[in-house]
Parts: C-alpha cells; structure tokens; sequence
C-alpha cells in the first residue's frame, strides 16, 4: 500500500498500535513507578516495529541494501518474539522453559541468527536458503513451546475444574497460554515463506489477547483500590474512635502493598520456598518493615504465619480435587507448597487446623475412596 510491501492488515493492525502506544504513554505516565505499565508500554512499542519493519521490507525502492533489510525485519522478529515471552513470565507468571531463563533464550536465538542466517545469507545472496538453514531452530523452540503449553493446558484444565481459585485468576493464566500459542506459530508460518497477510494477523492476535488481558487487569486494579482505600479508611475510623495506635505509613504505600499482597495471592506465589518479608519486600519496591507491619495489621497474623496459613489452605483445597497428589508422600507434600521439611510443614498444618496432618490425610483418602466406589 501507498508504495510500499507493506498489506492493509498489517497497516490496520499499526495504526491500532500507535493509537494504544499514546493512551499507554498516558496511563504509564500517571503512575510511573508502576513496572506493569512500563513493561506494557514496551510491548507495544515491539510490535510497532514488528509491523513497521516487517511490512515495509524488504523494498529495493529504499537507499538500504536489501541484505540489510532482511536481516532488520528477521532481527525485529526475534526481538518482539523474546520480549512477548518476557512480557509474559513477569506478566502471568509462565514460562514454558524450566532449564534456561529468556536471557539465554534470547542469546541462543542471537547466535542461530548470526551463524545460520546472516552468515550464509552474506556469502550465498540466497534469501530463501538462508531462510531454511536459519529456521529450524526457531521451529524447535516453537515446538517446544506447542508441547509445553498444551500439557500446562491440560493441567490447568483439571485445576479450573475443580479449585476454588478466583475465575479472574483462571482466565488469565489461559489468556498467557494463549498469547504464546499464537507466538509459536511466528515461526511455522516463516518457514513456509513471506506471507505477510497472514504472518502479521495471527502474531499480532497474540498483542490483542494481551491488550484485552490488560484492560481487564486495570479494571480489576482499580476495584481492588477503591475496596483496599475503603478499608483502610475504616481501619482509621477505628483507631481514632479506640484511641489506638496508626501505622505511620502513607495510605498510598498501605494501599500498594495490600494490593501486591492480593495478586501475591491469587497467583499463589505464596508456594514458592523460601519467601521471607525481606525477599517479598524486594520484589513489592518496599521495604521489609512496612511489608510486616501492613501483615500484621491488615492480615492480623505474622508474616510467617500468614504464608503457612496460605500454603495450608491451597493444600487442603488440592486435596479434595486432586487424586495423584493425595498420593504423595508428606516429603513432596510439603516440597510442593513451600515448606523446607515435612517437621515444619506438620508443625504449621497442626498450628492452623488443630489435627494432626497424618490423620486429616488419612480420614481424606479413606472418604475419597469410599466415594471412588
């Protein structure tokens, strides 16, 4: 279109991108510190090149070289493919990946491209070949993606059915497993060569899950504040009224942290081991401090006791659903959902429910047998 390679799908899906760039740019801009915005931000401007570069070259109308050309629009693909993934590991927490982290990733993909790409490319002038050569290990990783997120699918299909998990939480998990479906196709579509109207809609469906994904998470966000800034509110109505004793903390950073403890919750990061007031400060901008004082005020337990108690009611809930891992061993058990040994995990369990976990395990899967029959 207007002189360029450029298809109309692909022009459409650009000019939505800007238009979504400028309002992020003013959303981000109104809370600065939030790294959700920023990250968000990023993503649109990846795809804005994505698209851009993808459907103006290669064009033998441009002072570029189309050597040059090729290896921009390859690269930018390379680039929008790894930061999608990035965007949605720290995103939704998922990352199909279990052995090497998206920098290495991401460097592997660098080096196929410069060894299997460019390098043939340079000394053949074969487009096509170098294509072929280059290809097979971005179609490896895809299919690895393909595999990895159908059995999580299946996985999370089994949980969907049965937890007590907020449907928020569940749609959103599968929204991410969407979103890289649709980014494991990039690949499988390049290998059959450049088909820009269908390359461009099926990539960037995945840029409109999120989107969507996004806009529901403000939503959700601002519900929450306007529920937390409620409660606050009255918590210092009381204080007041009983003459008791203030946080001393900002009703801004109360409200931030009582809202990262409830996502911290519904993505029930809470099982992962080793989850300190120091090391979850961290991760929420704050400090260790202010963490334990929003707990204990807010939560009306320790910080300790307000993870055990988290990491025992996910168990009690996975057991009444989940067949196979009443049949773990208490070891497993207890590794699963955070605990450092089956002693702490027992101590905490008896803590909580007033029995003994043996006992509960055991009236468990003697009535989940009896069901069975």
């Amino acid at each position: 279109m207007f002189g360029t390679e450029m298809h109309l799908p692909t022009l459409v899906i650009l000019i939505f991108q800007i238009l979504a760039l400028f309002a992020q740019m003013l959303f981000f801009l109104s809370r600065p510190n939030d790294k959700s915005r920023l990250r968000f931000l990023i993503l649109i401007i990846t795809y804005i090149f994505y698209n851009l570069f993808s459907g103006i070259f290669p064009d033998a109308q441009y002072w570029i070289s189309l050597f040059l050309q090729n290896i921009i629009a390859y690269l930018v693909g390379i680039i929008v493919a790894v930061y999608f993934i990035y965007y949605i590991y720290k995103e939704f927490d998922i990352y199909p990946f279990k052995h090497f982290d998206v920098k290495t990733l991401f460097f592997v993909l660098i080096a196929a491209f410069v060894l299997l790409f460019i390098v043939p490319y340079y000394f053949s002038g074969d487009l096509s070949l170098s294509r072929r050569i280059f290809i097979s290990i971005p179609l490896m990783v895809s299919f690895a993606f393909l595999y990895q997120i159908g059995n999580e699918l299946i996985k999370l299909y089994k949980r969907m059915s049965n937890s007590t998990s907020p449907k928020y939480y569940k749609y959103r998990i599968v929204s991410g497993y969407l979103g890289l479906f649709t980014l494991s196709l990039m690949p499988v579509i390049v290998a059959f060569g450049d088909y820009q109207s269908i390359e461009q809609p099926v990539v960037n469906f995945g840029f409109i899950i999120m989107m969507a994904v996004y806009i529901v998470d403000f939503v959700h966000q601002a519900q929450q504040e306007a529920g937390i800034l409620l409660e606050i509110r009255n918590r210092q109505n009381a204080q007041t009224t009983n003459g008791g004793k203030s946080l001393e903390i900002s009703e801004e950073v109360v409200t931030g942290i009582l809202q990262k403890l409830k996502k911290f919750e519904e993505n029930e990061e809470y099982l992962k081991h080793k989850i300190t007031t120091i090391t979850l400060a961290q991760k929420f901008n704050t400090n260790s401090k202010y963490l334990s004082k929003v707990v204990n005020n807010y939560k009306h337990k320790s910080f300790t006791q307000y993870v055990n108690e988290l990491r025992i009611a996910y168990i009690i809930d996975r057991l009444s659903y989940d067949k196979c891992f009443r049949n773990y061993k208490l070891k497993a058990m207890a590794n699963t959902v955070g605990f450092q040994s089956a002693d702490a995990f027992s101590k905490a369990f008896y803590k909580k429910e007033r029995v003994k976990f043996s006992d509960y395990l055991r009236k468990i899967r003697k009535t989940k047998l009896v069901r069975a029959k």
